[in-house]
């Protein structure tokens, strides 16, 4: 506990200390996302967004992100229960699209040109896009559809890595855990699994002077 005030205290100090500043800057790269549960692949798409750098010392910022994702899932297979045959029967694989608009706060630690990212995120969902229906002719017909949205807001964890190129341009990498489940798709299989938003991120980040 002494040793936990003691940092506490360096830290306060050097922040007391430090030349505060703000900068911002912009960021975008290469996703590769999926839904946990279901046995998806990952979807491979973009992200592009904006931020602002509160320098508070030589070791600690705090970063405000503000940004849109395209997450979501590829071929998530759905399986029923067929009566007539009486066994689960693969009858749809759709792919599922989920962009949001996420809003992070990342306290960044740097150590030289290396920075380690650890912060929460709070997502709203911007797309609706139509959901597919079961498809016909498979020997099974249902009327609902294939998944359904459970929640339009997602809080997420977010961890990574940066690398400081120059003093405006870098590059990262970056794992974000969401914490709320973001749909129920209507299968027979996984039912017992955990099924959120899962993001792993890899891009370039420029800030201005």
């Amino acid at each position: 506990m002494k040793k936990i005030f003691v940092a506490a205290a360096l830290l306060v100090f050097g922040i007391s200390n430090a030349q505060v500043s703000f900068k911002p800057g912009f960021k975008g790269g290469f996703s590769s996302s999926t839904v946990t549960g279901y046995g998806a692949d990952y979807r491979n798409n973009f992200y592009l967004g904006a931020y602002g750098t509160l320098k508070l010392g030589k070791v600690y910022n705090m970063q405000f992100e503000m940004l849109y994702l395209r997450q979501g899932a590829d071929n998530l297979q759905v399986v029923r229960y067929d009566n007539y045959n009486g066994s689960n029967v693969a009858i749809k694989a759709t792919n599922v699209p989920l962009d949001y608009l996420s809003l992070n706060l990342i306290n960044k630690f740097n150590f030289d040109k290396f920075s380690l990212h650890i912060g929460p995120g709070l997502d709203f969902k911007v797309s609706e896009e139509n959901i597919p229906t079961y498809a016909e002719g498979s020997g099974v017909y249902y009327d609902n559809l294939v998944y359904t949205i459970s929640n339009d807001v997602d809080l997420t964890f977010n961890v990574g890595l940066g690398y400081n190129i120059t003093e405006q341009f870098g590059i990262e990498a970056r794992m974000r855990q969401g914490l709320i489940e973001p749909i129920y798709a209507n299968t027979n299989s996984y039912g017992s699994s955990s099924h959120l938003n899962r993001s792993f991120m890899v891009g370039a980040t420029y800030t201005f002077k």
